[in-house]
């Protein structure tokens, strides 16, 4: 699906992951057509975690599959991170992968989208989430669908800019 009048490859996967604001699962239990869909383009199955297949997806259904790793492991996404919390470097921008860090994972345990990005926030794109769940809760990275979301810069870890 890819947009002729668009501006490239940023503004083709950022609306595909708009056109999926709102999409909710069916139970709760990580499924249904569009969330079994997203897990399908990275080979997972229904009720396994969808947020970093979340972003494969969007950049597979806009016309480049070989844009963001083909992965439902969330860390994937921000491997050799362009911008960190700690040390900065690239700003951020949109269609961007964002990692969160879970202390209690030891790890980043969720991942999705950067839509725009200010001095202290970045606006984003997600799956596998809820809408009003406080950052680093079990709501935030396992969540009932796709839903844009305000985060303090200070609350992400890691991104990786995959756009060439």
């Amino acid at each position: 699906m890819v947009c002729a009048a668009c501006a490239g490859p940023r503004e083709d996967v950022m609306g595909v992951a708009r056109s999926l604001l709102g999409t909710t699962e069916k139970t709760g239990r990580n499924d249904g057509p569009v969330i079994e869909a997203i897990l399908a383009s990275t080979g997972n199955r229904k009720g396994d975690p969808y947020c970093a297949a979340f972003v494969y997806y969007c950049g597979k259904t806009a016309g480049y599959p070989k844009l963001y790793p083909r992965s439902a492991w969330s860390p994937d996404m921000v491997q050799s991170p362009t911008w960190t919390r700690a040390n900065g470097g690239q700003e951020p921008r949109a269609a961007d992968a964002f990692g969160i860090y879970f202390p209690r994972k030891g790890r980043v345990a969720h991942t999705g989208l950067i839509e725009s990005a200010s001095r202290s926030v970045f606006v984003t794109v997600e799956g596998n989430t809820s809408p009003e769940a406080a950052a680093g809760s079990a709501a935030d990275r396992d969540g009932g669908g796709i839903w844009r979301k305000r985060r303090l810069r200070s609350q992400v870890h890691s991104v990786r800019s995959w756009v060439p």
